[in-house]
């Protein structure tokens, strides 16, 4: 049997089978429609997250204390850096009008009851101040690459924190991101000066 014709053509197609089973290459997988890739997640996560901590070394070298009024038990000793406008909006996450130091007490509270630090904000800023930052919340948040250009513009502004102890920066996102808040400091300093030196001579 094993040394027949017809054994020799079994032994023939069964090799043939077994060579096309073994070189031919598995399928790819196919990424499901909508699902982003782990990589780029990943990217943008980090990004975000480095920003987030220039962010907050920028305000508590600013605010140096918790603006909000005190609560009944007093302020904590864990220093935050408070989102008026939830951080979720990309809009104006990383505003500096939008962002102050907070105690973690204060920080929490302004989840539950956001009178206090919404209060604050409109005695120091204005009623157009807030409403400003409502309507730019709206807005589409950023890209990575602009995520990108926050991080460098916010670490040029803490080093000029780290140089200028006057300097207490507050600019909107798009100052930031634009780079235009060095103008608006240098004139608003300017002005700052002569405003000085006129009540000097006075």
């Amino acid at each position: 049997m094993f040394g027949s014709p017809a054994f020799g053509r079994i032994l023939k197609k069964t090799r043939c089978i077994m060579r096309k089973i073994i070189s031919k290459p598995k399928p790819e997988k196919k990424q499901k429609k909508g699902k982003k890739s782990l990589k780029r997640v990943s990217s943008r996560g980090a990004l975000i997250k480095k920003a987030h901590a220039l962010l907050r070394d920028v305000v508590l070298e600013r605010d140096k204390g918790c603006v909000c009024p005190a609560p009944e038990k007093g302020h904590s000793t864990i220093r935050q850096a408070g989102h008026l406008i939830k951080s979720t909006k990309g809009a104006v996450r990383f505003d500096l009008y939008n962002v102050s130091e907070q105690c973690s007490g204060c920080n929490g509270r302004h989840e539950r009851f956001d009178y206090y630090y919404t209060n604050w904000f409109v005695q120091t800023f204005g009623q157009a101040e807030y409403d400003r930052l409502c309507q730019d919340a709206n807005k589409e948040g950023l890209k990575n690459y602009e995520i990108e250009e926050i991080i460098e513009q916010l670490t040029l502004i803490h080093n000029r924190q780290l140089e200028d102890k006057t300097f207490l920066p507050r600019f909107t996102q798009q100052e930031i991101l634009s780079g235009a808040w060095a103008s608006i400091w240098d004139r608003d300093k300017s002005i700052i000066k002569d405003s000085i030196s006129k009540v000097g001579q006075e």
